[in-house]
């Protein structure tokens, strides 16, 4: 963690990196980790004994925003999950094929392809993601106009949506302790990240939910790959990053002052 000592007018090569600013006065002790980690663990077993219950309490959400929205929903289905976690609810809501589907809908496919191409050519950062997103769009396009009758079943989807999040729900606390727990200088401080980021990451869940069930209903699968793009497993990394963020600044207010904190230190 020193830096290079020069040696005959040669600097010796170091063997690693400064660790970043925000938590370079920050020393973990043995029972530290040791509280961190039993802390993850306790986690991971207490969302496993009521997964049952946390994805009952999902679908009801879930269910009030439907009706809330006016999206359609002829009940709910019992769907299998995991082994020993199960069952899982998933909804009825109508999906239309492609022959089915609007002329709306397709219109703002076309529209969505213009506005990305039309950004891309504008905004040099959005190059890559815009020309993806465009891709992702003529792909979806193409295969709906030749699989025109197919149609994705809603309770499918719901089944593959919470296979997805409950294994996320279950694994988050121990990335929890690798950007909440450890680097914090105070244990009470990363367990109120650690809690907030799991309280936030299952509600966006639902809202997520319910917003890709209306897509689906009024658009069928038009914009199936963009939406699991950009609301499926990459929505939770970004959430997460974000809450890693803001823990990390609130740290280096805490550690080296709000100003310093965004100074080098040696």
């Amino acid at each position: 963690m020193n830096p290079a000592i020069s040696t005959g007018g040669r600097a010796a090569p170091r063997t690693s990196i400064y660790p970043h600013r925000s938590v370079r006065s920050v020393r973990p002790t043995r029972s530290r980790r040791l509280a961190a980690w039993g802390t993850a663990c306790l986690a991971f077993g207490v969302i496993g004994y009521f997964a049952v219950p946390l994805m009952a309490l999902h679908s009801a959400l879930a269910d009030r925003l439907l009706t809330w929205t006016g999206i359609p929903n002829a009940g709910w289905e019992e769907v299998a999950v995991f082994p020993g976690l199960e069952p899982g609810k998933a909804p009825l809501v109508p999906v239309p094929a492609f022959a089915q589907v609007s002329g709306k809908a397709r219109l703002g496919l076309i529209l969505g392809m213009v506005v990305l191409l039309v950004m891309t050519g504008r905004i040099l950062l959005f190059r890559n993601l815009g020309n993806f997103l465009v891709v992702l769009l003529g792909v979806s396009a193409v295969g709906n106009g030749i699989f025109d009758t197919f149609r994705l079943d809603a309770r499918v989807f719901g089944q593959i949506w919470l296979r997805q999040e409950l294994l996320v729900w279950m694994l988050m606390p121990f990335a929890g302790v690798l950007l909440f727990l450890l680097p914090q200088p105070r244990l009470r401080m990363g367990l109120a990240w650690m809690a907030l980021a799991q309280t936030y990451g299952f509600l966006f869940s639902v809202l997520r939910f319910v917003f890709c069930l209306g897509m689906l209903h009024y658009t069928g699968l038009l914009f199936m790959p963009l939406l699991w793009f950009a609301l499926g497993t990459l929505s939770d990394l970004l959430y997460l990053l974000l809450f890693f963020s803001m823990s990390v600044h609130q740290a280096s207010g805490h550690l080296w002052g709000v100003r310093d904190s965004w100074r080098s230190q040696p």
